[in-house]
C-alpha cells in the first residue's frame, strides 16, 4: 500500500505543472471549461511543454554550471523549477487565445477560418462600433455597446 501512495504522489508531482498551466489558461481567458476528461487530457497537453522546457532548462544548467555554479539539481530543484515553468505556457496560451494574433496568422496562411475567441458573438462585438439587431417580429435594435 505505501508503494501505491509513492506512485501517486509521483504521478501528481509530474503532472502538477500541467495542471497550474490549464489553471491559468482558464483563469485569464473566457472559454468554458470542459469536461473533468478533456481538462486533465489538456493538462497532460500543457505537461509535455513543461517538460520538454525543463529538458532544455536541465541540459542549458547543467552546461553552464560547469562554469558557474548555480547550486544542486536535485528532485526538489526539479519541481520548483518545473512550477515556475508552468506559468509560461499557462500566461503565453492565454495571451494568444485574447488577442486572436496567432489565428489571424492562421487565416493568412488559410490553415483555418476560425477566431481564437470562444465565440462568434464574442469576436463580433469586440471591436464594431455601431450595431443593427433585427429581431424576428420585424424590428430592429441599433446603437453603440457599451464596454
Amino acid at each position: 500500500m505505501e508503494s501505491v501512495s509513492k506512485e501517486m504522489f509521483a504521478i501528481v508531482q509530474y503532472l502538477l505543472p500541467g495542471f497550474i498551466s490549464a489553471w491559468i489558461f482558464y483563469g485569464l481567458t473566457s472559454f468554458k471549461k470542459p469536461s473533468q476528461f478533456e481538462r486533465i487530457i489538456q493538462a497532460l497537453i500543457f505537461t509535455i511543454f513543461v517538460q520538454a522546457i525543463m529538458y532544455l532548462m536541465q541540459k542549458l544548467l547543467t552546461f553552464s554550471g560547469k562554469s558557474v555554479f548555480f547550486g544542486t539539481w536535485s528532485t526538489a530543484t526539479y519541481l520548483v523549477l518545473s512550477i515556475l515553468t508552468a506559468i509560461a505556457p499557462g500566461l503565453l496560451f492565454s495571451y494568444f487565445a485574447n488577442n486572436d494574433k496567432l489565428h489571424k496568422l492562421f487565416r493568412k496562411f488559410g490553415i483555418t477560418k476560425e477566431t481564437s475567441y470562444p465565440s462568434e458573438w464574442f469576436g463580433a462585438f469586440l471591436n464594431i462600433t455601431y450595431i443593427v439587431i433585427h429581431l424576428n417580429d420585424g424590428r430592429r435594435i441599433s446603437g453603440w455597446p457599451r464596454k
